[in-house]
């Protein structure tokens, strides 16, 4: 019998747990956390896991537990997730980490990792993460690459619910994030960061007719690996209606994150409509999500047109306990965490997603991992032919 492998996990969320669910066959992990009750919940669904109460930014303790690990893999909010990465490149280490880097580039964290040999991944999931796959394939796939667009919804009801249509199988304040977050799309060639929910248009996707998306911060290092493609822009897909309460929150400016009076009272806004989702969001007993995904990225192949497109609507599968949202989010943290363990990825400093899809081999490989976990991603090539000799 093979020696299991060994892994830090930090980060015991419903996501965290799917983590440690996907790779525990052949690793012994040690799970990080600083909620005793995350930690109960792990420890009883996985026996075998060896539980640490303590911070995610705590170097000295990662530095203890990891220190025997083959990998570290990562499940936190995207304002502690991004400084997990810097500590696992400071000690040299492999990370695989799922959290949002908030905006921030890898550049930083990359210089760490080539002068310590950490080697790290970041923004691993269903998007960021496959998200940028499939937009990094469709770029290599092409002669010049036009147009790029990423539409996504994690987590959505299949029957929504009012008043918001939603609730969160994922981190509140990250999911309230992508309503007032600066937004960054391409246009004419140009970066431009303009206000979320900008744009609001209707979206369908498999049976699902009568979707909306808007614009929001979901392209990922999409804009600076790719800086030739002149159109690029990322929106989040939602049931319709909640996009037109974002935006009346925002106008009343209750994503502030400035303490101030609210009546008698000092409070920052954006705390109290936090407090206030974690409930509205609540997911109730029974409730099934669905995380969808389309990729499209257009442009000319020799004489064509060609648009390649990605798509798939999960729905949660009952048998594994998660959620959609957790299931292709956590898969894919584990499937690349499988890859730089097992010698797949090598190398120093930070990869990314959209750079990995150029190779055959590798995107052929993913693709088996995630259909082997039931995740089926639908691909299609629509050509325009000749369009290049008539231009000419």
């Amino acid at each position: 019998m093979a020696t299991k492998k060994k892994a830090l996990q930090i980060g015991a969320g419903m996501v965290g747990r799917c983590i440690v669910h996907d790779m525990i066959s052949d690793f012994d992990f040690v799970v990080l956390d600083m909620s005793e009750e995350n930690l109960a919940e792990t420890k009883r669904l996985y026996p075998s896991v060896e539980t640490v109460k303590g911070s995610a930014t705590d170097k000295d303790l990662i530095a203890k537990l990891s220190a025997d690990c083959d990998i570290i893999t990562a499940a936190m909010p995207g304002t502690v997730g991004y400084l997990v990465t810097q500590i696992a490149m400071e000690l040299g280490k492999k990370i695989s980490n799922v959290s949002s880097m908030h905006g921030r580039s890898d550049e930083p964290y990359d210089k760490i990792g080539q002068e310590t040999g950490g080697l790290g991944i970041s923004m691993i999931g269903f998007e960021p993460g496959m998200s940028n796959f499939f937009g990094g394939r469709g770029y290599y796939k092409l002669d010049k690459c036009e147009e790029m667009y990423v539409y996504v919804g994690g987590g959505l009801p299949v029957n929504p619910r009012p008043p918001f249509n939603y609730f969160t199988t994922w981190s509140i304040s990250d999911n309230l994030n992508q309503f007032n977050q600066p937004t960054t799309v391409v246009r004419g060639g140009k970066e431009m960061v303009i206000p979320a929910l900008s744009e609001v248009m209707d979206f369908e996707i498999e049976e699902f007719k009568n979707l909306e998306c808007f614009t929001s911060n979901g392209l990922g290092g999409l804009f600076r690996s790719f800086k030739d493609v002149p159109e690029m822009a990322a929106y989040t897909v939602r049931w319709p209606g909640l996009a037109a309460q974002m935006r009346l929150l925002n106008d009343l400016d209750l994503f502030d994150k400035e303490e101030r009076m609210l009546g008698k009272v000092k409070q920052v806004p954006r705390d109290i409509l936090i407090d206030i989702f974690s409930k509205k969001y609540q997911r109730q007993p029974g409730e099934v999500d669905m995380s969808v995904l389309k990729i499209v990225v257009k442009g000319i192949k020799g004489d064509d047109r060609v648009t390649y497109t990605w798509e798939i609507a999960q729905k949660e599968i009952p048998e594994t306990g998660y959620t959609s949202m957790a299931w292709t989010t956590a898969c894919t943290c584990g499937i690349f965490a499988r890859a730089m363990v097992d010698g797949k990825l090598t190398g120093k400093g930070m990869l990314a997603a959209e750079k990995l899809a150029k190779d055959d081999d590798f995107y052929n490989w993913v693709m088996a991992e995630q259909a082997k976990r039931g995740i089926f991603y639908k691909e299609k090539v629509e050509v325009e032919k000749n369009v290049k000799l008539w231009e000419k």
